[in-house]
């Protein structure tokens, strides 16, 4: 029947676009949970990891305490990290919390629902890519526990936070996605910490590019104590020079817009990926013409005696 070939149509379109990910007129949406390593390829940027030098600490702090409750059997069940949002929330709040009020700053927990999904959304400068999502913790100007509408703004943000019970090698990749959305966003220069809240506690930062490649740069600490120090010490640099306890010098901490390859610069890959795109769509509802003109546009801008007339 004519319904039953609309609802295998809509079906098909469904799968098409969950499959793809990606949004319309030459956009291809990553979401930060769901990156990979193929993003940074697609960027030209690449993950450097720095050593850390011995430093002492003035105050000890214990390792956060991951819950669980035990069933009927007495088995042990671990609860999630958003089922313990809250616990983890207070627990970094109260280890920083004399930088916190000496800077005027807070920990502010990104909830799911109340615009927080997508907090952390930014369209890549130079490249058909739309990073989206959020994170678990930001630490920004207190000012946004008054007025929440200003949280979209990021007043003064310093630092994100993304938290893993267990840190995986996707980890690594969805909170380098989030730090390159939040620098687009930011207006000062920013860093992002992925940990467990126990032995793993790994910053990171847009350092300097090298042989045309942007530059990621992170340090892991182990120690909670160490940890904090740190972020202490961030939280009183709003400058893109800061020094850090963990490095002999200080670190430079640049924009991702300043390093970023242009799309036509190897963009071809992301051109070959529109237009197939398209004629995947119109294949299944016929010509699209705005979404036509912007994959022309996206050729024309990569033909350098063309991109004058785009």
């Amino acid at each position: 029947s004519e319904t039953s070939k609309l609802d295998q149509l809509s079906e098909k379109v469904d799968k098409m676009n969950d499959k793809l990910d990606k949004t319309m007129l030459g956009k291809r949406k990553v979401c930060h949970s769901s990156a990979s390593s193929s993003l940074l390829d697609d960027l030209h940027v690449r993950l450097r990891a720095s050593r850390v030098v011995p430093f002492e600490t003035e105050k000890h702090v214990e390792p956060f305490t991951w819950g669980y409750i035990v069933d009927e059997r007495g088995q042990k069940i671990k609860l999630t990290e958003e089922q313990q949002r809250e616990r983890y929330r207070e627990y970094v709040k109260v280890n920083i919390g004399d930088a916190l009020a000496k800077n005027k700053l807070c920990v502010y927990g990104v909830e799911k629902g109340e615009g927080g999904k997508d907090i952390l959304s930014a369209d890549v400068p130079g490249h058909d890519i739309k990073l989206a999502g959020r994170t678990d913790m930001i630490i920004l100007s207190d000012q946004v526990l008054e007025n929440r509408l200003e949280l979209e703004m990021l007043p003064d943000v310093r630092l994100i936070i993304e938290v893993k019970q267990k840190v995986e090698r996707r980890s690594v990749s969805q909170a380098v996605s989030e730090l390159i959305a939040l620098d687009i966003m930011a207006a000062e220069p920013v860093m992002a910490l992925l940990t467990d809240l126990q032995k793993h506690w790994e910053f990171f930062w847009v350092a300097d590019p090298t042989n045309n490649h942007g530059t990621i740069e992170s340090v892991t600490i182990c120690d909670p104590s160490k940890a904090f120090a740190v972020i202490k010490t961030l939280l009183a640099s709003a400058g893109a020079v800061v020094s850090l306890p963990c490095f002999q010098e200080p670190i430079k901490r640049l924009k991702i817009s300043g390093v970023l390859a242009s799309i036509g610069e190897g963009g071809g890959t992301s051109i070959r990926e529109s237009i197939e795109r398209y004629y995947d769509i119109a294949s299944m509802l016929g010509p699209d013409m705005d979404m036509a003109r912007a994959v022309a546009r996206q050729v024309t801008r990569s033909i350098p005696t063309l991109s004058y007339f785009s």
